[in-house]
Order: C-alpha cells, then structure tokens, then sequence
C-alpha cells in the first residue's frame, strides 16, 4: 500500500469567500494541496496547465 497522498488543486476564479475556504479545508484534509488564483492581473497559464498535469483532482470555483 502505498503512502503517497492524493494531489488536488484548487483553482479560484474570484477571491474565495470564508464558506468557500471552509469547504477547500474539508476537500484539502489528507491531500497534497495546491491552489491557482485566476484573479490575479497576469496569471501564468502554462503553470496552471502544468499544475492541473501533476494533480490528481482539480477542482474550479467560480
């Protein structure tokens, strides 16, 4: 059994409110977490393509 832990990010349209950070807590317990946040002035896309590559579970809030 292996004991590498699953990898998720979190990709964030808008900056995310405290509900939203609550539920990525919940999603990110027992995981590698990564984030991405799209609402910065330039975000870099080929590290997000990258980012999305390496995890094993992406998820977008909007």
């Amino acid at each position: 059994m292996s004991d590498e832990k699953m990898k998720i990010l979190q990709v964030y349209r808008s900056e995310p409110t405290s509900d939203i950070e609550t539920l990525v807590g919940v999603l990110n317990r027992d995981r590698d977490a990564d984030e991405f946040k799209l609402y910065l002035d330039q975000p870099n896309y080929d590290v997000l393509v990258q980012k999305i590559y390496a995890a094993d579970k992406t998820v977008c809030w909007w």
